[in-house]
């Protein structure tokens, strides 16, 4: 039985030029087989990831692979910025980031948020081929 207590995968970044630090807990990092990685993001007041994007084969890309993400609010407020378009989220909210679209999230509450992020191929979903 595999079990990941909360801080055994933890790091502290800085991401794509966003302002402040963001605390990351990477789910099973080297052992799953899953198609999708998961990491809980906890953003402080004023932190935030930064304007990004996956796509193969583009320089200005922060990865070398195409991956869609997705980010699931657990607790605080959060601003998305996707393709120029921002949004509020809160516990519960999602946003779907898909391969080369510019996103990026924003803590500009005066309370810590966390969020689960997925993230993986961009055909990984064999639901939605069915």
């Amino acid at each position: 039985m595999q079990i990941q207590r909360r801080g055994e995968g933890h790091y502290d970044w800085k991401l794509y030029d966003g302002e402040g630090r963001i605390g990351v807990e990477w789910y099973f990092r080297h052992t799953t087989e899953l198609p999708t990685s998961a990491m809980l993001y906890r953003l402080e007041a004023g932190a935030e990831e930064g304007e990004h994007f996956h796509l193969e084969g583009d320089p200005r890309s922060c990865s070398v692979v195409s991956q869609d993400e997705m980010y699931i609010v657990v607790t605080g407020e959060v601003v998305v910025t996707l393709a120029g378009e921002r949004s509020i989220l809160r516990p519960g909210d999602a946003v779907y980031a898909p391969q080369g679209v510019p996103h990026g999230v924003k803590n500009e509450s005066a309370e810590p948020a966390e969020l689960i992020l997925l993230f993986g191929p961009a055909d990984g979903n064999p639901l939605r081929r069915a």
